[in-house]
């Protein structure tokens, strides 16, 4: 189309185009704010992860997004009862999971404080769950906690919390406790649930605490029958060598020490059994002979440390 001098001007076609284009860039633009918006609320919490997604990884297994995804809730509703308890839960298992010790003693204080806090923010019901995990949390902070960890397993135990592993647990903290009949009685518990060798040597080392060596001795032997292990083997056999030492039957205890040194003869555990032997049958040569290959074997043994500078 011509204007009256005779020019070019646009046509209706080209004007709806420079429009669209317009509208377009105006589009684009706020389409980039929005995501810009977006980002920024996210970076800032305003978007939290769902409960629905935070169950899905712990079914799953994938406790560090369970903690990460609980704890940037925690972040905006710090009394938030159920992502305390799953921050808990999942900084547990992340603790039994470490091989940093700095990382696993954070993860731990962690699952104490955040269980701790959950209890007095969930439904009754859900206490039994968080009490088995509190109490097994307890037992792993040591001696000065393990009374703690019996009030909360027991708690989980008198409210129906189902889980085989609370009388192990039990039977573990009273022995810290150094209450060795209590704790072989919930060891006895543990095994009936889950027998396994390990099970059946820490009741055998029980029984010679308390002492009960005709007990300790069955167990110890029984330990011997099922085992595979070979390092369980050893203890077991040095363990049999004390006992029968503290009875005086010194052929027998000779027997298991000189069973140790068949199968590892660097072991100094076992020279230092020998070496009590000689020494209670009166030939303190022999004995310091025995406690000085023990103490070269291995320089940090307490015991041929003491015989040889007592």
């Amino acid at each position: 189309m011509k204007s009256r001098n005779g020019k070019y001007i646009l046509s209706s076609r080209h004007h709806f185009f420079t429009k669209n284009i317009f509208i377009l860039a105006g589009v684009l633009i706020l389409a980039v704010l929005a995501a810009g918006t977006l980002l920024v609320l996210q970076q800032q919490n305003f978007f939290l992860p769902s409960f629905s997604s935070v169950y899905r990884d712990w079914e799953n297994g994938n406790y560090l997004s369970c903690y990460e995804k609980t704890g940037r809730i925690l972040a905006k509703r710090p009394l938030d009862g159920e992502a305390l308890a799953l921050h808990g839960f999942s900084a547990y298992y992340l603790f039994t999971a470490q091989t940093d010790v700095s990382e696993e003693q954070d993860y731990l204080e962690k699952a104490v404080t955040s269980l701790r806090k959950s209890w007095y923010r969930v439904a009754e019901s859900e206490k039994p769950d968080i009490a088995y995990i509190l109490g097994k949390a307890y037992y792993q902070k040591g001696f000065y906690y393990a009374d703690l960890a019996l009030k909360y397993l027991f708690f989980a135990l008198d409210h129906g919390a189902q889980y085989p592993d609370i009388p192990e647990f039990c039977g573990l903290s009273y022995a810290l406790l150094e209450d060795y009949e209590n704790a072989a009685d919930f060891f006895t518990k543990a095994l009936a649930n889950n027998p396994s060798d390990l099970l059946l040597f820490t009741l055998a080392e029980t029984y010679a605490k308390i002492p009960d060596y005709a007990k300790a001795k069955q167990f110890f032997t029984e330990t011997l029958r099922v085992t595979e292990d070979d390092l369980l083997t050893l203890k077991c056999r040095n363990a049999m060598g004390r006992i029968f030492l503290s009875e005086q039957q010194y052929s027998a205890a000779e027997t298991e020490f000189q069973a140790v040194l068949e199968k590892n003869p660097d072991s100094a555990d076992a020279y230092y059994g020998l070496g009590l032997i000689q020494e209670a049958q009166g030939d303190m040569v022999k004995a310091r002979s025995l406690w000085r290959r023990a103490l070269r074997l291995n320089p940090a043994h307490t015991g041929a440390f003491a015989k040889l500078n007592g």
